[in-house]
Protein backbone atom coordinates (compact mmCIF):
# COMPACT_ATOMS: atom_id res chain seq x y z
CA UNK A 1 0.00 0.00 0.00
CA UNK A 2 1.88 3.53 -1.26
CA UNK A 3 2.92 5.87 1.49
CA UNK A 4 -0.06 8.72 1.75
CA UNK A 5 1.59 12.17 1.57
CA UNK A 6 1.10 15.17 3.36
CA UNK A 7 -2.14 17.37 2.58
CA UNK A 8 -3.06 14.07 0.99
CA UNK A 9 -5.57 12.10 2.93
CA UNK A 10 -8.04 8.97 2.11
CA UNK A 11 -11.53 9.68 1.89
CA UNK A 12 -14.42 7.21 3.15
CA UNK A 13 -15.45 6.44 -0.59
CA UNK A 14 -11.91 4.60 -1.00
CA UNK A 15 -10.40 7.46 -2.62
CA UNK A 16 -8.09 10.31 -2.90
CA UNK A 17 -8.08 13.57 -1.65
CA UNK A 18 -5.53 16.52 -2.27
CA UNK A 19 -6.05 19.87 -0.80
CA UNK A 20 -3.48 22.97 -1.59
CA UNK A 21 -3.46 26.86 -1.51
CA UNK A 22 -2.29 29.05 -4.16
CA UNK A 23 -2.26 33.12 -3.59
CA UNK A 24 -4.39 32.07 -0.40
CA UNK A 25 -7.44 29.99 -1.47
CA UNK A 26 -7.94 26.04 -1.18
CA UNK A 27 -8.73 23.93 -4.17
CA UNK A 28 -9.43 20.36 -4.12
CA UNK A 29 -8.29 17.26 -6.21
CA UNK A 30 -9.90 14.24 -6.06
CA UNK A 31 -7.86 10.35 -7.50
CA UNK A 32 -8.24 6.70 -7.32
CA UNK A 33 -5.31 6.41 -6.96
CA UNK A 34 -2.27 8.48 -5.03
CA UNK A 35 -0.54 8.60 -8.42
CA UNK A 36 -3.38 9.54 -9.67
CA UNK A 37 -4.69 12.54 -7.38
CA UNK A 38 -1.19 13.92 -7.87
CA UNK A 39 -1.05 14.21 -11.58
CA UNK A 40 -4.42 15.92 -10.69
CA UNK A 41 -2.77 18.39 -8.47
CA UNK A 42 -0.10 18.88 -10.50
CA UNK A 43 -2.28 19.64 -13.68
CA UNK A 44 -4.29 21.93 -11.65
CA UNK A 45 -1.64 23.97 -10.08
CA UNK A 46 -0.16 24.53 -13.71
CA UNK A 47 -3.50 25.17 -15.03
CA UNK A 48 -4.14 27.89 -11.83
CA UNK A 49 -0.94 29.34 -12.13
CA UNK A 50 -1.39 29.86 -16.07
CA UNK A 51 -4.74 31.23 -15.86
CA UNK A 52 -6.00 28.96 -18.11
CA UNK A 53 -9.48 28.39 -16.13
CA UNK A 54 -9.59 31.62 -14.65
CA UNK A 55 -8.91 33.94 -18.11
CA UNK A 56 -9.13 37.26 -19.37
CA UNK A 57 -8.15 36.80 -22.85
CA UNK A 58 -11.03 36.34 -24.45
CA UNK A 59 -13.65 38.25 -21.90
CA UNK A 60 -14.28 41.88 -22.79
CA UNK A 61 -14.76 44.76 -20.38
CA UNK A 62 -18.78 44.72 -21.19
CA UNK A 63 -19.03 40.82 -21.01
CA UNK A 64 -17.55 41.18 -17.60
CA UNK A 65 -19.53 44.38 -16.70
CA UNK A 66 -22.65 42.43 -17.02
CA UNK A 67 -21.48 39.37 -14.66
CA UNK A 68 -20.54 42.03 -12.20
CA UNK A 69 -23.19 44.28 -12.31
CA UNK A 70 -25.58 40.99 -12.17
CA UNK A 71 -23.88 39.99 -8.88
CA UNK A 72 -24.77 43.25 -7.46
CA UNK A 73 -28.80 42.76 -8.10
CA UNK A 74 -30.13 42.63 -4.51
CA UNK A 75 -27.42 43.89 -2.50
CA UNK A 76 -28.17 47.33 -3.63
CA UNK A 77 -30.60 49.40 -5.18
CA UNK A 78 -32.00 49.54 -8.35
CA UNK A 79 -31.61 53.39 -8.64
CA UNK A 80 -27.72 52.56 -8.11
CA UNK A 81 -27.65 49.96 -10.40
CA UNK A 82 -28.92 52.21 -13.30
CA UNK A 83 -26.88 54.93 -12.94
CA UNK A 84 -24.03 52.75 -12.60
CA UNK A 85 -25.04 51.73 -16.34
CA UNK A 86 -25.34 54.96 -17.22
CA UNK A 87 -21.94 55.73 -15.86
CA UNK A 88 -20.36 52.57 -17.03
CA UNK A 89 -21.44 53.16 -20.65
CA UNK A 90 -19.87 57.14 -20.76
CA UNK A 91 -16.34 55.53 -20.32
CA UNK A 92 -17.15 52.12 -22.05
CA UNK A 93 -18.04 53.63 -25.59
CA UNK A 94 -14.95 55.57 -25.95
CA UNK A 95 -13.19 54.95 -29.16
CA UNK A 96 -9.37 53.76 -28.73
CA UNK A 97 -6.89 54.97 -30.45
CA UNK A 98 -5.07 52.91 -32.17
CA UNK A 99 -6.99 50.52 -31.79
CA UNK A 100 -10.01 51.55 -33.15
CA UNK A 101 -12.44 49.76 -30.95
CA UNK A 102 -14.57 50.82 -28.06
CA UNK A 103 -13.28 50.15 -24.67
CA UNK A 104 -16.08 48.16 -23.52
CA UNK A 105 -14.81 45.98 -26.52
CA UNK A 106 -11.71 45.66 -24.96
CA UNK A 107 -10.27 42.20 -23.16
CA UNK A 108 -9.75 42.29 -19.88
CA UNK A 109 -6.15 41.44 -20.22
CA UNK A 110 -5.22 43.68 -23.09
CA UNK A 111 -6.09 46.55 -21.43
CA UNK A 112 -3.30 48.93 -20.07
CA UNK A 113 -3.18 52.41 -17.89
CA UNK A 114 -2.63 54.13 -21.57
CA UNK A 115 -6.27 53.32 -22.70
CA UNK A 116 -7.68 54.09 -19.19
CA UNK A 117 -6.14 57.72 -19.57
CA UNK A 118 -7.20 58.03 -23.07
CA UNK A 119 -10.32 57.30 -21.66
CA UNK A 120 -10.36 60.09 -19.51
CA UNK A 121 -8.87 62.59 -21.32
CA UNK A 122 -11.73 61.88 -23.70
CA UNK A 123 -14.33 62.61 -21.23
CA UNK A 124 -13.10 65.53 -19.82
CA UNK A 125 -13.37 67.43 -23.30
CA UNK A 126 -17.17 66.63 -23.27
CA UNK A 127 -17.94 66.47 -19.09
CA UNK A 128 -17.41 67.45 -15.98
CA UNK A 129 -14.38 66.62 -13.88
CA UNK A 130 -16.86 65.25 -11.33
CA UNK A 131 -18.46 63.08 -14.05
CA UNK A 132 -15.64 61.88 -15.35
CA UNK A 133 -14.28 60.85 -11.89
CA UNK A 134 -17.56 58.83 -11.26
CA UNK A 135 -17.29 57.21 -14.39
CA UNK A 136 -13.77 55.72 -13.60
CA UNK A 137 -14.24 55.07 -10.56
CA UNK A 138 -16.86 52.48 -12.20
CA UNK A 139 -14.19 51.06 -14.22
CA UNK A 140 -12.10 50.79 -11.24
CA UNK A 141 -14.27 48.74 -9.00
CA UNK A 142 -15.27 46.47 -12.02
CA UNK A 143 -11.60 45.79 -13.22
CA UNK A 144 -10.52 45.34 -9.57
CA UNK A 145 -13.60 42.68 -9.13
CA UNK A 146 -11.46 41.13 -12.07
CA UNK A 147 -8.68 41.36 -10.09
CA UNK A 148 -9.91 39.67 -7.01
CA UNK A 149 -11.69 36.61 -9.56
CA UNK A 150 -8.01 36.17 -11.08
CA UNK A 151 -9.24 37.28 -14.65
CA UNK A 152 -6.53 39.81 -14.83
CA UNK A 153 -3.04 40.10 -13.22
CA UNK A 154 -3.23 43.42 -12.41
CA UNK A 155 -5.51 46.40 -12.18
CA UNK A 156 -4.03 49.13 -14.85
CA UNK A 157 -6.82 51.97 -12.90
CA UNK A 158 -4.36 51.69 -9.99
CA UNK A 159 -2.16 54.85 -9.84
CA UNK A 160 -4.87 56.86 -12.23
CA UNK A 161 -5.40 60.18 -10.31
CA UNK A 162 -9.08 61.45 -10.21
CA UNK A 163 -9.22 64.96 -11.86
CA UNK A 164 -9.37 68.05 -10.05
CA UNK A 165 -13.32 69.78 -9.72
CA UNK A 166 -13.19 73.23 -11.63
CA UNK A 167 -16.74 74.21 -10.72
CA UNK A 168 -17.86 75.01 -7.65
CA UNK A 169 -19.11 72.48 -5.07
CA UNK A 170 -23.13 72.06 -5.38
CA UNK A 171 -23.70 73.19 -2.03
CA UNK A 172 -22.35 76.90 -3.09
CA UNK A 173 -25.14 76.58 -6.58
CA UNK A 174 -27.65 74.53 -7.23
CA UNK A 175 -27.70 72.72 -3.70
CA UNK A 176 -27.02 75.96 -1.74
CA UNK A 177 -28.92 77.50 0.95
CA UNK A 178 -31.08 80.36 -0.06
CA UNK A 179 -30.94 83.74 1.48
CA UNK A 180 -34.10 85.06 3.14
CA UNK A 181 -34.22 86.86 0.53
CA UNK A 182 -34.07 84.50 -2.32
CA UNK A 183 -36.84 82.70 -0.15
CA UNK A 184 -39.46 85.29 -0.05
CA UNK A 185 -38.13 86.23 -3.92
CA UNK A 186 -38.66 82.90 -5.12
CA UNK A 187 -42.03 82.02 -3.53
CA UNK A 188 -43.75 85.96 -4.41
CA UNK A 189 -42.76 85.21 -8.05
CA UNK A 190 -44.19 81.02 -7.74
CA UNK A 191 -47.58 82.64 -6.40
CA UNK A 192 -47.32 84.89 -9.57
CA UNK A 193 -46.98 81.71 -11.65
CA UNK A 194 -49.35 80.18 -10.20
CA UNK A 195 -47.17 77.18 -9.88
CA UNK A 196 -48.32 73.81 -9.07
CA UNK A 197 -45.73 73.02 -6.70
CA UNK A 198 -46.08 75.69 -4.26
CA UNK A 199 -47.54 73.17 -1.10
CA UNK A 200 -44.28 70.81 -2.21
CA UNK A 201 -41.43 73.32 -2.21
CA UNK A 202 -43.47 74.90 1.60
CA UNK A 203 -43.16 71.34 2.93
CA UNK A 204 -39.49 70.92 2.00
CA UNK A 205 -38.27 74.49 3.05
CA UNK A 206 -40.40 73.31 6.22
CA UNK A 207 -39.14 69.68 7.01
CA UNK A 208 -35.62 69.30 5.75
CA UNK A 209 -37.19 66.23 3.67
CA UNK A 210 -35.47 64.79 0.57
CA UNK A 211 -37.91 65.28 -2.82
CA UNK A 212 -38.56 61.40 -3.19
CA UNK A 213 -39.32 60.79 0.14
CA UNK A 214 -41.73 63.89 0.00
CA UNK A 215 -43.29 62.51 -2.85
CA UNK A 216 -43.35 59.47 -1.58
CA UNK A 217 -45.94 60.71 1.78
CA UNK A 218 -49.10 59.21 1.61
CA UNK A 219 -52.35 60.57 4.43
CA UNK A 220 -51.50 57.57 6.68
CA UNK A 221 -47.59 58.64 7.52
CA UNK A 222 -49.20 61.85 9.23
CA UNK A 223 -50.31 61.31 12.69
CA UNK A 224 -50.60 62.96 16.26
CA UNK A 225 -48.42 65.86 14.38
CA UNK A 226 -45.59 63.74 13.44
CA UNK A 227 -44.44 62.97 10.08
CA UNK A 228 -43.45 59.13 9.60
CA UNK A 229 -40.38 59.40 7.03
CA UNK A 230 -41.00 55.32 5.44
CA UNK A 231 -40.36 54.88 1.92
CA UNK A 232 -39.02 57.43 -1.11
CA UNK A 233 -39.37 57.59 -5.12
CA UNK A 234 -36.91 55.48 -6.96
CA UNK A 235 -36.43 54.03 -9.61
CA UNK A 236 -35.81 50.20 -11.24
CA UNK A 237 -33.34 49.44 -13.31
CA UNK A 238 -35.22 49.73 -16.47
CA UNK A 239 -35.89 53.44 -15.41
CA UNK A 240 -39.30 53.34 -14.25
CA UNK A 241 -40.49 55.81 -11.14
CA UNK A 242 -41.86 53.71 -8.63
CA UNK A 243 -43.00 54.18 -4.73
CA UNK A 244 -40.19 52.37 -3.05
CA UNK A 245 -40.75 50.40 -0.40
CA UNK A 246 -38.04 51.88 1.93
CA UNK A 247 -35.99 55.21 2.19
CA UNK A 248 -32.60 55.93 0.55
CA UNK A 249 -31.05 54.21 3.90
CA UNK A 250 -31.85 52.64 7.48
CA UNK A 251 -31.22 56.13 9.27
CA UNK A 252 -33.57 58.09 6.63
CA UNK A 253 -36.16 56.43 7.93
CA UNK A 254 -37.54 58.48 10.76
CA UNK A 255 -39.92 60.74 12.21
CA UNK A 256 -40.22 64.21 12.91
CA UNK A 257 -42.36 66.82 14.09
CA UNK A 258 -44.50 68.77 11.54
CA UNK A 259 -44.54 72.53 11.87
CA UNK A 260 -47.21 74.18 11.56
CA UNK A 261 -46.77 75.15 7.99
CA UNK A 262 -45.95 71.81 6.93
CA UNK A 263 -49.16 70.57 7.54
CA UNK A 264 -50.77 73.76 5.83
CA UNK A 265 -48.97 72.80 2.99
CA UNK A 266 -50.25 69.30 2.75
CA UNK A 267 -53.97 70.65 3.09
CA UNK A 268 -53.70 73.03 0.19
CA UNK A 269 -51.88 69.85 -1.68
CA UNK A 270 -54.97 67.54 -0.86
CA UNK A 271 -57.65 70.67 -1.79
CA UNK A 272 -55.83 71.34 -4.93
CA UNK A 273 -55.83 67.59 -6.02
CA UNK A 274 -59.47 67.57 -5.15
CA UNK A 275 -59.83 70.49 -7.56
CA UNK A 276 -57.84 68.84 -10.27
CA UNK A 277 -58.80 65.04 -9.86
CA UNK A 278 -61.81 64.87 -8.16
CA UNK A 279 -63.48 63.68 -4.45
CA UNK A 280 -61.64 60.85 -4.23
CA UNK A 281 -58.01 61.87 -5.45
CA UNK A 282 -56.66 61.67 -1.32
CA UNK A 283 -57.94 58.42 -0.46
CA UNK A 284 -56.52 55.23 -0.95
CA UNK A 285 -52.59 54.51 -0.72
CA UNK A 286 -52.10 57.15 -2.92
CA UNK A 287 -49.16 59.71 -2.50
CA UNK A 288 -50.27 63.13 -1.48
CA UNK A 289 -47.59 65.24 -3.42
CA UNK A 290 -47.80 64.54 -6.74
CA UNK A 291 -47.30 65.62 -10.65
CA UNK A 292 -49.98 68.16 -12.56
CA UNK A 293 -51.23 65.14 -14.22
CA UNK A 294 -51.33 62.85 -11.40
CA UNK A 295 -48.74 60.69 -11.59
CA UNK A 296 -45.51 60.93 -9.08
CA UNK A 297 -43.89 63.58 -8.63
CA UNK A 298 -40.15 64.02 -11.55
CA UNK A 299 -36.99 65.67 -10.83
CA UNK A 300 -37.27 67.00 -14.66
CA UNK A 301 -40.72 68.66 -14.08
CA UNK A 302 -39.62 70.25 -10.80
CA UNK A 303 -36.48 71.53 -11.77
CA UNK A 304 -37.81 73.04 -14.92
CA UNK A 305 -40.58 74.86 -12.65
CA UNK A 306 -37.83 76.34 -10.95
CA UNK A 307 -35.61 77.48 -13.20
CA UNK A 308 -38.50 79.46 -14.57
CA UNK A 309 -39.54 80.64 -11.81
CA UNK A 310 -35.56 81.94 -11.04
CA UNK A 311 -35.45 83.49 -14.20
CA UNK A 312 -38.50 85.08 -13.82
CA UNK A 313 -37.32 86.32 -9.84
CA UNK A 314 -33.97 86.95 -11.10
CA UNK A 315 -31.85 84.81 -8.91
CA UNK A 316 -29.98 82.48 -9.45
CA UNK A 317 -30.90 78.69 -10.20
CA UNK A 318 -30.78 75.91 -7.75
CA UNK A 319 -32.35 72.68 -7.30
CA UNK A 320 -35.36 71.00 -5.07
CA UNK A 321 -32.39 69.74 -2.43
CA UNK A 322 -31.71 73.39 -1.68
CA UNK A 323 -34.82 73.70 0.12
CA UNK A 324 -33.56 70.73 2.22
CA UNK A 325 -30.32 72.93 2.80
CA UNK A 326 -31.93 75.96 3.80
CA UNK A 327 -34.06 74.43 6.20
CA UNK A 328 -31.10 73.00 7.69
CA UNK A 329 -29.00 76.18 7.41
CA UNK A 330 -31.77 78.14 9.35
CA UNK A 331 -31.98 75.28 12.14
CA UNK A 332 -28.18 75.72 12.70
CA UNK A 333 -28.69 79.63 12.73
CA UNK A 334 -31.74 79.22 15.46
CA UNK A 335 -29.12 76.65 17.53
CA UNK A 336 -30.99 73.63 17.22
CA UNK A 337 -28.99 70.81 18.57
CA UNK A 338 -26.57 68.65 15.88
CA UNK A 339 -27.81 65.33 17.07
CA UNK A 340 -31.35 67.25 16.85
CA UNK A 341 -30.99 68.07 13.43
CA UNK A 342 -29.07 64.78 12.24
CA UNK A 343 -31.92 63.00 13.53
CA UNK A 344 -34.41 65.32 11.69
CA UNK A 345 -32.35 65.15 8.68
CA UNK A 346 -31.62 61.33 8.45
CA UNK A 347 -27.83 61.89 8.03
CA UNK A 348 -26.29 58.33 8.40
CA UNK A 349 -23.45 60.09 10.32
CA UNK A 350 -22.87 62.83 12.83
CA UNK A 351 -19.68 64.01 10.20
CA UNK A 352 -21.96 65.03 7.89
CA UNK A 353 -24.42 67.52 10.07
CA UNK A 354 -21.28 68.80 11.82
CA UNK A 355 -19.67 69.77 8.05
CA UNK A 356 -22.83 71.44 7.55
CA UNK A 357 -22.27 73.36 10.99
CA UNK A 358 -18.81 73.95 10.15
CA UNK A 359 -20.08 75.68 6.59
CA UNK A 360 -23.10 77.72 8.20
CA UNK A 361 -20.55 79.01 10.68
CA UNK A 362 -18.53 79.94 8.17
CA UNK A 363 -20.45 82.17 6.44
CA UNK A 364 -22.21 83.65 9.78
CA UNK A 365 -18.49 84.44 10.82
CA UNK A 366 -17.61 86.53 7.29
CA UNK A 367 -21.16 88.12 7.72
CA UNK A 368 -20.19 89.21 11.03
CA UNK A 369 -16.74 90.25 10.46
CA UNK A 370 -17.78 92.22 6.97
CA UNK A 371 -20.11 94.22 9.54
CA UNK A 372 -17.64 94.92 12.36
CA UNK A 373 -16.75 99.05 12.18
CA UNK A 374 -12.89 99.53 13.00
CA UNK A 375 -12.93 103.61 12.20
CA UNK A 376 -15.39 105.93 13.20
Amino acid sequence: MPRIPAGMRKTVRGTYESRFTIHGKRYSVYGKTVKECKEKELARRQEIEEGLRYSGRELTLDQYFLKWEQGRLGSVRASTIRTERYIYRLAADITLSPEGCRLGAMCLDKLETRHIRDVQTALWRRCKPATVNRSLSVIRAILESALVERLIAWNPTRGMRSLKPQEKPARETIHRALTLEETEAFFRTAERRGSWYIPLYTFLLNTGCRFGEAGALMTGDFCDGLIHIERTLTRTVDGHQIVGDSTKTGHSMRVIPARRAALEAVRIQQRQNRLRFGEEANEGAGPIFRAPRGGLLGARGIMKDIDLICRDAGIERFSAHAFRDTFATRAVESGMQAKTLQEILGHADISITMNLYAHVMEETKRRQMDAVAVMP
